[in-house]
C-alpha cells in the first residue's frame, strides 16, 4: 500500500534528481531513501526513475507520478490544517436563530459582520424565530444559539450573555383620549380594548404583560391577539384596541399611532444570547466570544440591541 511518506520521498527525488541532495533535505540516510523509493516502484509495478551513468532521471511514468504525488500531498496538507482551524473553531456552520425585534437592532448586523470579518470560514445560517421557538430548536439542536427574550428561571439548562434591556410603552392612536392627557397609567387602562401578543407562540411577553396589569389590580380586556409587532400597530391604526410595543420601536411617519410610556409599568426585558450548555460546536465558541466584546464595550452600549415583543 502506498504511504505519503514515500510519496514525500519521491517527491524530493524527483525535484532535485539527486539522492545525495534529496536524502540531506529528507534528513535520512541515503540507502534508507534509495530503499524507499525502491520498494515505492515495486508497490506501483513500474519505474519511476531512469537510472543511467550521468544520473537519474524520471520516466514518462514517474513524471506523471510526480503530479499525482504532489496534488496528493497539497490536499493532505489543506485537509489537516482545516481539521486543525475546525477544532479551533475557525471553520464550520452556525446556525443562529434571532427574533423580529432582533433582527432590526443597530448590533445586530454588527454583530454578524464581526464574525464573517474574523472568521470568514465560519458559514452563518440566521433563522427567523419567536423568542418561545427559539427555545425549542436550542433543545431539538436545531439551532446553535439564538437572540431571544429572557425568562427567569426557565433556563438552567442553557448559557446566556444579555446583549440588551428596554421596556415596554404603549401604542394608541394619536386622536385617541389617552394620547391627549400628560402621563399615563396602568389604571387608565383599566376599560380599554387591548391587543395583546399571542401566549400560544409569545407567552414570555404574554405573561410579563399580564402579571403587571393584575398587579396593577387591572384585568386585561383582550380584544384581540397578534402574532407580531407590526401587526399590533396596524389593528392600533385601525382602531381595534392599544397595546405594548417595547419602546425601542420604530414608528413610521405615515402611520396614525404614537408611543407613550406608562408611568407605574417598569418591565425591563432582557435580549440575549443563548445557547445550550451541552452544545459542542467549535465555532460557538468564537461567536459568543465576539458578540460578548461588542456588547461589553462600553462606548456601543446605548446602541445594543434593543427588546420588546417577539
Amino acid at each position: 500500500m502506498l504511504q505519503t511518506r514515500q510519496m514525500r520521498y519521491f517527491v524530493a527525488v524527483a525535484e532535485e534528481l539527486n539522492f545525495h541532495r534529496a536524502s540531506h533535505r529528507l534528513h535520512i540516510s541515503q540507502p534508507a531513501l534509495w530503499r524507499q523509493i525502491r520498494d515505492l516502484e515495486s508497490d506501483v509495478g513500474t519505474p519511476l526513475l531512469d537510472r543511467h551513468a550521468r544520473g537519474i532521471g524520471l520516466t514518462e511514468a514517474g513524471r506523471s507520478f510526480l503530479e499525482d504525488c504532489r496534488d496528493i500531498l497539497e490536499r493532505m496538507e489543506a485537509a489537516r490544517l482545516r481539521t486543525q482551524r475546525v477544532a479551533l473553531g475557525q471553520v464550520g456552520t452556525l446556525h443562529i436563530g434571532f427574533n423580529e425585534i432582533a433582527g432590526r437592532r443597530r448590533e445586530f448586523p454588527r454583530f454578524l459582520k464581526a464574525v464573517r470579518e474574523t472568521y470568514p470560514s465560519i458559514n452563518l445560517q440566521l433563522h427567523v424565530m419567536m423568542s418561545q421557538r427559539q427555545i425549542e430548536a436550542l433543545r431539538n439542536s436545531e439551532i446553535d444559539a439564538g437572540f431571544l427574550f429572557r425568562h427567569a428561571g426557565e433556563r438552567s439548562d442553557f448559557e446566556s450573555l444579555i446583549v440588551g434591556q428596554d421596556n415596554f410603552v404603549l401604542v394608541l392612536p394619536r386622536d385617541h383620549a389617552l394620547a391627549r392627557k400628560p402621563s399615563l397609567t396602568l389604571a387608565d387602562l383599566a376599560d380599554q380594548p387591548l391587543i395583546m401578543p399571542n401566549p400560544r407562540n409569545n407567552g414570555i411577553t404574554h405573561e410579563k404583560l399580564v402579571t403587571a396589569m393584575r398587579g396593577a389590580a387591572i384585568t386585561p380586556l383582550v380584544a384581540q391577539f397578534a402574532d407580531n409587532e407590526n401587526t399590533l400597530i396596524n389593528l392600533v391604526a385601525a382602531g381595534m384596541g392599544l397595546a405594548f410595543v417595547n419602546s425601542s420601536c420604530r414608528i413610521p411617519n405615515t402611520q396614525s399611532v404614537t408611543l407613550r410610556a406608562i408611568a407605574d409599568l417598569s418591565l425591563p426585558v432582557g435580549l440575549e444570547l443563548t445557547w445550550a450548555r451541552s452544545n459542542l460546536n467549535p465555532a460557538l465558541p468564537r461567536f459568543v466570544e465576539l458578540v460578548d466584546q461588542l456588547s461589553g464595550d462600553a462606548d456601543q452600549i446605548e446602541h445594543l440591541l434593543e427588546t420588546g415583543m417577539g
